[in-house]
């Protein structure tokens, strides 16, 4: 098995395509030796190709986003960490004026929205801060 990872971030829209196809049409061959596990962000250009026909027939999608719903531990993991960040004793004096709640609720919602359920864009949003 060849674990294909993040194929909406490779080079270009074009050449995300091309792979998938080729793929697609090398796994139709009997007895093809290799299998393949592509996760992707489900960017349009690229659901457009899994709904073809040829796509379709050899493979299994499976979405993350619709099998759990992950807004309430987003929404946790960023209240904790936002948490951390305020209590840290090297941003004592730093935050010592910002008005609390911190961040304010909507600005935490938005993110969670942002997130689209998932947790490296919190993991990100949290390193940076």
């Amino acid at each position: 098995v060849i674990v294909i990872d993040g194929l909406d971030e490779c080079v270009d829209t074009t050449t995300q395509v091309s792979v998938l196809c080729l793929l697609a049409e090398a796994v139709r061959h009997q007895g093809f030796p290799l299998g393949f596990f592509i996760t992707s962000r489900p960017e349009l250009h690229l659901r457009e190709v899994w709904e073809t026909q040829q796509v379709i027939s050899v493979t299994q999608l499976i979405s993350l986003a619709n099998n759990y719903r992950t807004s309430e531990d987003i929404r946790t993991v960023l209240q904790s960490g936002f948490s951390c960040i305020l209590n840290d004793r090297r941003f004592k004096y730093a935050l010592k004026s910002v008005h609390r709640p911190w961040p304010p609720r909507e600005s935490v919602e938005l993110l969670v929205q942002r997130s689209s359920g998932q947790f490296i864009y919190v993991a990100t949003v949290l390193k940076f801060i």
